[in-house]
């Protein structure tokens, strides 16, 4: 079986992602496309999976960025399933990524008139301490 995956590169002087506009392709064995159909509904096992797993780190460090020490890269997207938002979320988001974070993060809104740019400050103050967890270190 083969997994599409897309990654981003994180600069850690700017506190910044950059999105690698390739789409990358790895074979993995049986054992392990059993535990991608176990996993593959919910994105964050799924992610935690695939980053921390032996094969996938290999064939980044050989294979996409083989002269990359010290690089830190995340992954943005494996098969169809979109991580970006970890990456690029705002304050001025839409409402479907509020929504995700919301209940990621447990975040409850006191009332319906709660100023939306302070559920959006109190997101990207929870995603800050999540996106360094996503960070994969190569080299």
């Amino acid at each position: 079986m083969q997994i599409e995956f897309e990654l981003v590169t994180y600069d850690d002087k700017l506190d910044k992602f950059e999105l690698d506009e390739t789409i990358y392709q790895i074979e993995i064995d049986d054992d392990e496309a059993k535990t991608y159909e176990l996993l593959k509904d919910s994105d964050m096992h799924l992610y935690n999976w695939l980053k921390e797993s032996d094969f996938f780190t290999k064939y980044i460090e050989e294979e996409v960025y083989p002269d990359s020490e010290n690089k830190k890269i995340a992954i943005s997207d494996i098969n169809g399933i979109s991580f970006r938002r970890f990456y690029f979320f705002k304050v001025t988001s839409g409402d479907s990524h509020y929504e995700y974070f919301k209940k990621l993060f447990d975040i409850h809104e006191e009332s319906d008139w709660q100023d939306r740019e302070d559920v959006g400050e109190e997101i990207l103050r929870h995603l800050s301490t999540k996106r360094q967890e996503l960070i994969l270190n190569l080299g």
